[in-house]
């Protein structure tokens, strides 16, 4: 039976079973997935069983639906791993990207919990919320040094981590250079530069591992934290 994962961020909210032939999405409590936010319209979307595969519809929506990243205008089939978005919440079909919490917030599903209206966005603040959406979901260090702090994206095949103006990460403690953090496929590695400062992750002290979503690197001072990303 596919499912639907419903994420906001990196946060899965909840799994559907696709148990019926036509799935209604919106934020009516009456919908099949009830979005209550004041950017998915009342009726935003449908999902429906024709024939041996699965068609994505918008229904009008202020906003629109997209699939992938592209407005639905007609019919659109879906396949395994797609990604239907609507403001700020993503639908993934027949995926589960990271496991669900253990309770869904009272904002999403919420029956008899309405807003008066769509809160209708112009193309500009949808493509910045989308852009936004897309950031929060790639991989990412969250580091703290001292009591300064940050999020650091690894959009590139190789970060290096330090003090100087030649690390992609610059950080007020420890080395110059400190770590590289690079990227093969869909894994990544962390490996120790330093020959002064020793190099844990997850308390074990190691010159270079893979790294693992929550994997926390410690070394000089800076902490870091690993988080992988979802797709």
């Amino acid at each position: 039976m596919p499912k639907l994962t419903l994420v906001l961020e990196r946060r899965a909210l909840k799994v559907y079973d696709l148990n019926a032939t036509v799935v209604r999405i919106g934020r009516e409590a009456d919908m099949d997935v009830v979005i209550d936010n004041v950017a998915v319209s009342r009726r935003q979307a449908e999902i429906r069983l024709e024939g041996a595969g699965w068609v994505l519809r918008d229904l009008g929506s202020g906003n629109g639906t997209f699939l992938n990243g592209r407005r639905v205008d007609d019919a659109a089939p879906i396949r395994p791993g797609d990604e239907i978005a609507f403001g700020k919440f993503s639908l993934f079909f027949d995926h589960v990207p990271v496991a669900p919490v253990a309770a869904a917030p009272a904002s999403v599903g919420a029956a008899g919990r309405q807003s008066d209206g769509t809160l209708l966005l112009n193309p500009q603040e949808l493509a910045e919320l989308q852009k936004a959406m897309t950031q929060k979901r790639q991989a990412q260090i969250r580091w703290t040094a001292g009591d300064r702090g940050g999020t650091h994206y690894l959009t590139e095949a190789a970060t290096l981590v330090g003090r100087t103006d030649l690390c992609d990460l610059r950080v007020p403690t420890g080395p110059r250079q400190h770590i590289l953090i690079s990227r093969h496929g869909a894994r990544f590695e962390v490996r120790n530069l330093s020959s002064w400062y020793r190099m844990r992750v997850n308390g074990e002290a190691v010159a270079r591992a893979a790294l693992q979503t929550g994997d926390r690197v410690d070394i000089g001072g800076l902490q870091l934290t690993f988080l992988d990303e979802i797709h």
